[in-house]
């Protein structure tokens, strides 16, 4: 499909020209994984990092810190800070800043620094979100394995600024209570560019299994959900659909892996 080649295999081959640098740092999950973010090991810690963008202007005055923030959770790390990069007039800067700071002051995700440039020009962000894992390893996007169960985790980031804040919100919280509840999660990955579509084929590349989806999902395929996709044991979805029915978090089976 045009979505799959617009934001998967155009990009391909960048892997190709950087994997040599995992053998300068020597990473946890680097450009051999080709995942939503790295992990290193650093000072003791392992720190998952994930830069994203850059974002139109419409969609940081939205949520774009939160968008790059779910590269991150979703690996199991609680975001500790961020960087950001904005370029526009100094009008169109103020206004994506103080939307970003709304956002990180919700999320407790403080902006620490980065780098503006004002000039006449498409207004744009990037973010770079630093957190630290709270697992023993990150969760990759290629563990699903034959018999999981596949689930959406959350609902979609979608509305007004507000609106997303919350959804978020809902989100993260309920997804570290599964964590802490050392729920199992074999593979995760966030639907963002180019929706599920997009997701499930580099899920299934990386894990070498077959998805089955249900023919009725709840939510249209190639847009951006931001929520997270997730394949785990049947008995592991049970202790899910628990903690997200205490959190209110939605939560929908839509397939299985063969």
């Amino acid at each position: 499909m045009d979505v799959i080649e617009k934001h998967v295999k155009s990009i391909e081959w960048i892997r190709e020209e950087l994997l040599s640098m995992d053998e300068l740092a020597n990473p946890v999950m680097g450009i051999s994984d080709w995942d939503d973010a790295v992990c290193v090991d650093f000072g003791g810690k392992k720190l998952v990092v994930s830069s994203d963008g850059p974002y139109a202007k419409r969609l940081v005055l939205k949520s774009a810190l939160i968008h790059a923030s779910t590269d991150v959770v979703v690996k199991g790390a609680r975001p500790i800070f961020a960087l950001d990069t904005l370029i526009g007039s100094k009008k169109e800067v103020s206004g994506m800043l103080e939307s970003l700071k709304a956002q990180a002051l919700a999320l407790r995700i403080p902006l620490l620094g980065g780098n503006t440039l004002i000039e006449v020009a498409d207004p744009r962000c990037s973010l770079t979100v630093v957190g630290e894992l709270s697992l023993h390893d990150p969760i990759r996007d290629s563990g699903s394995k034959s018999g999981d169960v596949i689930a959406l985790v959350g609902d979609p980031i979608w509305g007004g600024q507000k609106e997303r804040i919350e959804v978020a919100k809902t989100l993260f919280d309920c997804w570290f209570e599964i964590l802490n509840r050392s729920v199992k999660i074999n593979a995760a990955k966030d639907v963002t560019k180019g929706g599920l579509v997009s997701v499930v084929y580099e899920m299934e590349g990386k894990s070498g299994r077959k998805f089955k989806l249900k023919e009725k999902i709840p939510y249209p395929v190639t847009r951006n959900l931001d929520n997270f996709l997730v394949t785990v044991k049947e008995s592991e979805m049970e202790k899910i659909e628990e903690i997200c029915k205490k959190k209110k978090c939605s939560v929908e089976v839509i397939g299985s892996v063969e």
